[in-house]
């Protein structure tokens, strides 16, 4: 009898424990993506060097100046990137002094999405939701 009322019980769960993962996910990347950006900010001032973060919506990955290692979006997410600079749609360019090029992340899947904003005169990473 107790197995079969938790059977049951685990049953009506799923479903809606499986409809939070997609924002979980969501959540998470977005989070990822943020810390990768601060990363990149923290080596331009670190090196003084300026840092890229370069964006690829074909590839569908993220991939920092210097590093061979990327960052891979997951399917379901999209990413997309408005950057202050009239040339720059690619990703954000962090300086030596701290300060950025400056933009707006958009991340977004199934209807939920996260902004991730650089700020050009601090280089300061806020994520919203």
């Amino acid at each position: 009898m107790v197995l079969t009322l938790a059977s049951l019980m685990l049953a009506v769960a799923m479903p809606r424990f499986a409809a939070l993962l997609p924002g979980a996910e969501l959540k998470s990347y977005s989070r990822q993506t943020a810390g990768l950006l601060r990363l990149a900010r923290s080596q331009a001032i670190a090196t003084g060097d300026e840092v890229r973060v370069d964006l690829d919506p074909a590839a569908r990955h993220s991939r920092m100046t210097g590093r061979q290692k990327v960052s891979l979006w997951p399917e379901r997410i999209t990413v997309s990137f408005n950057g202050l600079a009239d040339n720059n749609d690619i990703g954000p360019v962090f300086y030596p002094d701290g300060s950025a090029s400056g933009g707006t992340l958009h991340i977004a899947s199934n209807g939920r999405h996260y902004r991730i904003t650089v700020n050009w005169l601090t280089g300061r990473i806020s994520l919203h939701d």
